[in-house]
């Protein structure tokens, strides 16, 4: 039987590595989404022969127990770190269940227990990879509309625009912001996702230093009209986790889009801009940037 603990803020020394080296820069092997969304998640971990064991509890339901891929070198001795899990199920008299796990995790529990598991594609989980340097140029035909929508936001608010990068000195006008966009937001209508949503950000932008948040603020004439931010999750890709733009300024998103890319993925090859979680507008969205290829994921349960 693992011992499991809560993750907290205070565990990021211990759990980087891991994450780093094996989340496959998926968002959901990342601190701030075990911290951040601990009320949707309850995530807590052990560490076992140096490997991370992810519990995600709040998913439990009645005979089933479910769990992240085991983050270290597994593939060695993959059948001995799947079986701790079992054996932790069992200890609940539950079945083993994985969330969101990736492709190659999913084919290797295929070819190690045949028959055992059933794995189902999750594509609102699928997470969206760019390349830093098409979101930085917006080239070709295809990204045409979007190269232009941020010339023209240029154009029109030209000597009026101020682009900083989010530092403890503006971080006051970003949660400004923040609130007046949620307000407005939920005045259409309530949305739970989106409330959701706006605790998670309270809380990154309350621990923005500690989290290793980097992100851009835009202003016109003075006044907030858009920030993005997002962490690294490895030396090669960066997460863009949050992105918010005024609705009556055009090309607004556009234009965090690519400076995001350019400022705060510079040296970075790769973008994560996370799944859709089956919103249509957002898929559309997602879609039309062309995204390098999708991270797939993977629902796999004990048949």
């Amino acid at each position: 039987m693992l011992n499991f603990v809560p993750i907290t803020i205070k565990d990021k020394p211990v759990l980087s590595k891991y994450l780093r080296e094996y989340g496959s820069s998926s968002c959901q092997h990342s601190m701030y989404l075990f911290t951040g969304l601990s009320m949707k998640y309850g995530d807590e971990y052990a560490i076992v022969d140096d490997i991370l064991f992810i519990h995600r509890s709040r998913l439990d339901t009645p005979g089933k127990r479910v769990y992240l891929a085991p983050l270290g070198n597994i593939e060695d001795n993959f059948k001995k770190y799947v079986d701790i899990l079992f054996e932790d199920a069992k200890e609940y008299d539950a079945k083993l269940s994985f969330f969101t796990v990736t492709e190659r995790f999913k084919l290797l529990l295929c070819e190690n227990y045949p028959d055992i598991f059933e794995c189902v594609e999750s594509r609102d989980y699928d997470e969206y990879i760019y390349s830093v340097e098409n979101l930085s140029v917006l080239p070709g035909r295809v990204l045409a509309p979007k190269r232009n929508r941020v010339r023209a936001f240029y154009s029109a608010y030209e000597g009026q625009i101020r682009i900083e990068n989010i530092t403890n000195e503006n971080i006051t006008d970003i949660y400004q912001f923040q609130q007046e966009w949620i307000t407005q937001r939920l005045a259409e209508g309530y949305d739970e996702m989106l409330a959701r949503e706006n605790e998670a950000i309270k809380f990154y932008l309350a621990n923005y230093d500690e989290l290793e948040f980097k992100g851009i603020v835009v202003y016109i004439k003075g006044t907030v009209v858009g920030y993005a931010a997002g962490v690294s999750l490895n030396d090669e890709c960066m997460d863009e986790v949050i992105e918010k733009g005024r609705k009556d300024i055009v090309g607004i998103y556009q234009l965090l889009c690519n400076e995001f890319a350019l400022i705060v993925c510079k040296g970075y090859k790769y973008i994560n801009r996370e799944e859709d979680l089956g919103v249509e507008g957002l898929r559309r969205a997602k879609t039309s940037y062309q995204p390098l290829y999708m991270l797939k994921k993977y629902i796999v349960e004990e048949k």
